[in-house]
């Protein structure tokens, strides 16, 4: 557990401005979505949760670090599938509508009340009702990631029954 947090706690300083500029490069996000799906397949499968992709359009790009953005999707694929009981679902989309490009990752676990919504970006906070060995460092690098690249992200409901996280990137960082 000390040297998950060790790691996290280095990503996140990574992440940080200062912390190591790299050069932007236009992403697609289905590509990108479907190598963090592919990375989590052997968790989702041992846990007994089905993951996988919705439909969405396979043109969509942003401009942005490729690694991090990785980082970003990976930690909210990993949460959803930590907290989704077995036999559940996580779907991982990627697409643009009228507003903005987006990730988005909705699963059917128990979600998060909407008091603590903002709060689970804090560094090191952990809700009381979790029994997880989690760091409480996973969202912060999230937000921090996404901050890097001028996108929110917004927690809301699941048509799934669960949490739907999704991550808006301004339409200026499009190609």
């Amino acid at each position: 557990r000390a040297t998950h947090t060790v790691q996290q706690l280095l990503t996140l300083a990574r992440q940080e401005p200062g912390g190591g500029e790299q050069r932007l490069t236009s992403v697609n996000l289905a590509e990108l979505a479907a190598r963090v799906i592919a990375d989590h397949l052997p968790l989702a499968e041992a846990r007994r949760i089905d993951l996988g992709a919705t439909p969405t359009s396979e043109f969509v790009w942003v401009d942005g670090e490729e690694d991090a953005l990785r980082i970003l999707l990976g930690n909210l694929v990993s949460n959803a599938l930590r907290y989704t009981p077995p036999g559940g679902r996580v779907d991982v989309s990627s697409g643009e509508d009228a507003h903005c490009a987006f990730l988005e990752v909705c699963d059917s676990g128990p979600g998060i009340p909407e008091d603590d919504r903002q709060r689970v970006f804090d560094r090191f906070y952990r809700r009381s009702q979790t029994d997880d060995a989690g760091s409480g460092l996973g969202l912060a690098i999230v937000r921090t990631i996404a901050d890097r690249h001028r996108a929110c992200i917004v927690l809301d409901d699941s048509l799934l029954g669960g949490l739907r996280a999704r991550v808006e990137f301004s339409r200026s960082l499009a190609p």
